[in-house]
């Protein structure tokens, strides 16, 4: 990891050096949606195991810069778009319900889970500036912390399966140098050879 780069996302405060640092995303309002037959009363609901995994989201281009480059406006592109969703083989089962339920279950905060139709692209960062020390050729990325899990709920006296795929308000950031090993996290591997190439060339 590079030490000596300082992350500043455009139109935020800045956060100490190379620290990996979170954004907040704050859930979009969403137009109701009628269910038709009406939602039913959620009874008994049974988790399976629920699996976290940081993707990579979005990605800048590698840019060349003298060691005085100062400040520089790193731009992201989107890698992959993540949305969140409820997926039960009744459509009288409520997503938002469900979702409320999980983030209980994982004892998070009330709305620390993006509710159904949630995408990372409507929330992810643009642009971010960073401070640059040392030259050579950098890039930056952003990852956010998907979330899925299975159930088994009782919906008017009926036992119905599903699936719930989601994603933590909070994104990461990080810079990376080609030609300094980017660490162990997938996502951030995953940046640094989309950039950069395989590592160790």
């Amino acid at each position: 990891m590079l030490a000596a780069v300082v992350l500043l996302p455009v139109l935020a405060t800045g956060c100490t050096a190379h620290a990996r640092h979170e954004a907040r995303a704050t859930p979009s309002a969403s137009p109701s949606v009628s269910l038709s037959p009406p939602a039913c009363a959620i009874g008994a609901i049974r988790w399976g195991a629920a699996h976290r995994k940081w993707r990579l989201v979005g990605l800048s281009p590698v840019k060349r810069l003298n060691a005085d480059a100062g400040r520089t406006t790193f731009r992201y592109a989107p890698v992959r778009t993540v949305v969140a969703r409820v997926e039960a083989r009744d459509a009288r089962v409520s997503g938002r319900r469900v979702m409320a339920l999980l983030a209980r279950h994982l004892g998070l905060e009330n709305g620390e889970l993006m509710p159904p139709g949630a995408s990372t692209e409507d929330h992810r960062l643009r642009a971010e500036r960073t401070r640059i020390h040392g030259a050579g050729r950098f890039l930056t990325a952003e990852a956010v912390l998907t979330l899925d899990a299975g159930f088994t709920l009782t919906c008017a006296g009926r036992t119905v399966r599903g699936s719930v795929t989601t994603w933590q308000q909070s994104f990461a950031q990080d810079a990376f140098r080609c030609g300094t090993d980017p660490g162990t996290d997938a996502w951030a591997r995953e940046a640094y050879e989309r950039g950069c190439g395989p590592l160790g060339s």
